[in-house]
């Protein structure tokens, strides 16, 4: 438990009071967490998402490597590894 300044009055209040004993004002509500983390939640399973088809598409390029198709494949493997950076990057910047 720590002690921070109300916003309203200066007054420390103890950050799991859910309001400031002297002015009444709202330090924290449940519902202001409980939103913040459902959205980071949804922005985490987005960036996921676009991870693992960048991987797909990787993968799709490597097998037509395998098999064979050497100009088909190297569009698949560059799209592949644009699409993983690009997440990369977009999880790196939303979750700082």
């Amino acid at each position: 438990m720590a002690l921070i300044k109300c916003i309203e009055c200066g007054t420390e209040v103890s950050d799991k009071a859910e309001k400031c004993p002297k002015c009444a004002y709202p330090i924290s509500t449940k519902e202001n967490n409980e939103e913040k983390t459902q959205v980071i939640e949804q922005t985490s399973k987005q960036l996921k998402k676009q991870l693992l088809i960048g991987i797909a598409v990787l993968v799709l390029g490597f097998i037509l490597l395998s098999s064979g198709s050497v100009g088909g494949a190297g569009v698949f493997i560059a799209i592949g590894f644009i699409i993983i950076i690009a997440s990369k990057i977009s999880i790196w910047w939303h979750h700082q």
